[in-house]
């Protein structure tokens, strides 16, 4: 209601205005139209003057000079109508100067005319009445629509003279050939000085109406908008000072009169108009000012007594406070001292009931009300009411003769219900805020009691968390001072402990981590690395960096220590098998490619020996045929090399071997996300071929497999079977090693076994893994197969020793 109070006054103003501009633009616009109207009829009256000048002159020729210079041309008799005659000579010039009747209407008319053009129409005769009617009329002028278009008509009255008599008197004496081309039924029989008929001269007007329409729709529309200009122009300076001001001086009499005794005053303000209403609001502010004039004069004679009575009432006040002040405070200090929620709240209770003088206080913990504690004891839940929950959720104070009841409440939630109890007397004068806030001090203590606990609770679950990861791991700061290691680092290098630099502590382990500075690089680096050390005895650490980035320790970080020396023996143990077999291959078809001419030298050098007696000849050829011998025995040689050694002999338990493989690809698995899965089956019997024979195979098929699956989506299964056969082959353990790779073309399956032979970008392969898998089963006395598409999966039969049976139960499938 108040905003629509302040813009009355703007409202009764710009109607105001608004209705001025508009008086204003319609008179402008009525006098541009009658100018423009005026103008117009002067223009038209002027031309049709013109006409008539024209009109008048030429008659007046005619009469004057062309008629007598006829007649003196023409015999007596003769009568020349296109020269003689001026009705038909001013027609025919003024009509056809006007062929197209766009500049002006010209008419020459009569009741009963001998040319049949000159017949008047019906407003024709109507002016020829006017002027019968009006004989002393000389000229008509006036407005007449014509054809559909408005003009402007001036007409003037004819009447016969003496020199009309000859061919509208009697017919006896007219020219034969007005008698020949009009007959004598009209035209004659006139007298003079009668009312022949009428000239008629017409403006058209229609067009200029039409641009004065035009002028005054656009005057008009340009008056209207500068009139919105200007009347915005003056509707915000108006407001910006006049409302404006009225508004502020309005509101400084609602910020200072906001009292109920000032509500009168206000309530003018809302009367009338800014103005009025400021006048009121002023005349009634005089009333009050009279009125607060004499209530200060009464006040004035009592002030020394109720100054004395004020100051007593703000000493007590001041002592409760100070006593209030203190109590809050030795509640602080039984927070910080106490251990729990019971010890804070029986240290707290005495002291509650010590300043209010009660005599029992007792707390009750919502929601459930479980546990009540009372000072003094026994406890005793008659003590609280029956609607303490109702008290509890409604955060309000109940205040008996002798006892109140005040709810204790944190930031989240409220926790319970303190009651205060005066047994022998009534309670004190105790305001309700200073018990509102009493209860919320209590809660959030009880609220910060239980922050502490939790958060030493999540304190130690982090520190077993810590100390129970197998591998080594460290909490450094930014300088690499150890502040944290668990027990695995602790047992990798005896003198770590918090507080040393975590330089020294790699000291001890691997001299080439400190030397080269790359572990203090990474750690300062402020980013996720991984290093690689060499320690002494051949081992291999694997020791990965993570800062710790959105926590408040800014540089810390996180070192995580594994040991990487199986892995890599491993690797390297896959490299060196690659090598010798792809130098075994080469030696076997070089020898292939050697022996073969080396065989028929040795042949024919043997023929010639046969056949030359020359003992010179002998010598020479026993030369060619020794040597070629001493080459074939190198041949030989890189043979034997080709071959290989035979498979170490012995027994192996093949689930045994497959956990201990997946177990060294476990690294892989994590790295790449690819899933390994054993479905190994319990009881099998050991299989004839040595564990390092077995790591082997399984290595080149794993890798195989790991390089043709998909990151994240990848799956790799690895099973055993055991499948009786009464044959003469015995009995076979089946490993199969599945992948859900993109399979081998079919097109392909008759060429994996061959020497190089790799589908695997430049680099990544030799050709010779599946070679060697394929060479060693077929030394071991098994087979392998190869099938799937899409996926691959290799089926290897290993010969079993009968009655060696492996008594470890497994489960049918479980996780690398």
């Amino acid at each position: 209601m108040s905003q629509h109070i302040h813009i009355k006054i703007q409202h009764k103003f710009l109607i105001g205005l608004a209705a001025i501009f508009l008086l204003l633009g319609v008179i402008f616009l009525f006098a541009l139209n009658m100018h423009l109207r005026e103008m117009l009829h002067i223009e038209a009256e002027d031309n049709a003057e013109i006409v008539f000048s024209h009109l008048t002159s030429l008659q007046d020729y005619v009469r004057t000079t062309l008629r007598p210079a006829v007649r003196l041309a023409l015999p007596q008799e003769e009568f020349l109508l296109e020269a003689m005659s001026t009705s038909f000579v001013t027609r025919k010039v003024l009509v056809d100067m006007n062929t197209q009747g766009d500049q002006y209407l010209y008419r020459r008319v009569a009741l009963s005319p001998r040319n049949p053009d000159s017949v008047a129409n019906e407003m024709e005769r109507g002016l020829i009445s006017y002027f019968q009617e009006h004989p002393e009329e000389t000229t008509y002028s006036g407005y007449r629509i014509i054809s559909g278009v408005e003009h402007y008509v001036m007409a003037r009255p004819v009447h016969f003279e003496q020199e009309c008599m000859t061919c509208h008197g009697d017919p006896k004496d007219a020219p034969r050939v007005l008698i020949e081309r009009y007959g004598v039924a009209h035209g004659f029989g006139r007298r003079q000085g009668e009312l022949a008929g009428l000239d008629l001269v017409g403006m058209p007007v229609d067009k200029s109406v039409k641009h004065i329409r035009e002028s005054i729709t656009l005057f008009g529309g340009s008056f209207f908008a500068m009139a919105t200009g200007v009347f915005l122009l003056i509707s915000i300076f108006f407001n910006r000072l006049v409302v404006t001001n009225l508004r502020r001086l309005l509101a400084i009499f609602r910020d200072n009169f906001q009292s109920p005794d000032d509500q009168s005053i206000l309530d003018r303000l809302d009367e009338d108009d800014e103005i009025n209403s400021l006048l009121e609001a002023f005349g009634a502010f005089a009333s009050h000012l009279r009125e607060a004039r004499r209530q200060l004069e009464d006040y004035a004679a009592n002030l020394e007594s109720k100054v004395r009575r004020r100051t007593a009432d703000l000493s007590k006040e001041a002592a409760e406070h100070g006593t209030d002040v203190r109590l809050f405070v030795e509640l602080l200090g039984d927070l910080h001292r106490s251990q729990g929620h019971c010890e804070l709240l029986r240290s707290a209770l005495p002291r509650i009931a010590l300043r209010f003088g009660a005599s029992r206080v007792a707390y009750l913990c919502a929601p459930l009300g479980r546990q009540q504690y009372v000072w003094p004891g026994p406890e005793c839940e008659s003590l609280m009411p029956r609607d303490w929950m109702d008290l509890v959720k409604d955060s309000q104070v109940r205040m008996e003769p002798d006892r109140v009841f005040v709810p204790v409440s944190s930031s989240d939630w409220n926790r319970g219900l303190m009651g205060l109890f005066w047994d022998d007397r009534s309670r004190p004068e105790i305001t309700p805020d200073v018990l509102l806030a009493l209860g919320r001090q209590i809660g959030i203590a009880l609220e910060n009691m239980e922050a502490i606990d939790a958060l030493l609770r999540q304190n130690k679950l982090l520190e077993l968390i810590f100390e129970g990861i197998s591998d080594p791991m460290l909490l450094v700061d930014a300088g690499g001072t150890v502040i944290l290691a668990n027990p695995s680092a602790r047992a990798l290098s005896e003198g770590i402990r918090p507080g040393a630099p975590i330089q020294t502590w790699f000291v001890s382990i691997s001299a080439s981590a400190v030397k080269d500075g790359t572990l203090a690089a990474a750690i300062a680096a402020h980013i996720p690395s991984s290093l690689e050390f060499e320690l002494p005895g051949l081992r291999h650490l694997a020791v990965s960096v993570y800062p710790l980035r959105d926590s408040g320790d800014a540089g810390r970080a996180v070192v995580y220590i594994r040991e990487t020396t199986t892995e890599k023996r491993l690797l390297a143990r896959m490299q060196q098998s690659e090598k010798l077999s792809a130098l075994g291959r080469l030696a076997a078809g070089l020898a292939h490619e050697i022996n073969n001419p080396l065989g028929v030298i040795r042949c024919y050098a043997q023929l010639l020996q046969k056949s030359q007696l020359s003992a010179q000849a002998q010598e020479d050829l026993e030369v060619i045929v020794r040597h070629t011998q001493k080459a074939h025995n190198v041949l030989q040689d890189l043979l034997g090399l080709a071959r290989g050694n035979a498979p170490a002999t012995g027994s192996s338990d093949l689930g045994e071997v497959v956990r201990n493989m997946a177990q060294i690809f476990r690294v892989q698995v994590d790295k790449t996300g690819v899933s390994l899965e054993l479905d190994l089956e319990p009881g099998l019997p050991r299989v004839v071929a040595d564990a390092s024979i077995l790591e082997q195979i399984l290595t080149n098929l794993l890798v195989n497999a790991f390089d043709a699956v998909p990151a994240e989506t990848g799956r790799i299964v690895v099973s055993t079977r055991f499948r009786a056969n009464t044959g003469p082959s015995g009995s076979t353990v089946l490993l199969s090693v599945a992948d859900n790779g993109p399979g081998i073309p079919p097109e392909h399956l008759g060429q994996i076994f061959d020497p190089f032979f790799t589908t695997k970008e430049i680099g990544k392969g030799t050709g010779l893994g599946l070679t060697v898998v394929h060479e060693l089963m077929r030394e071991l006395g098994g087979a392998v197969e190869v099938s799937g598409n899409p996926g691959t999966t290799f089926v290897l039969n290993f010969p079993v020793e009968d009655g060696m049976l492996n008594p470890k139960p497994l489960s049918p499938r479980e996780p690398a």
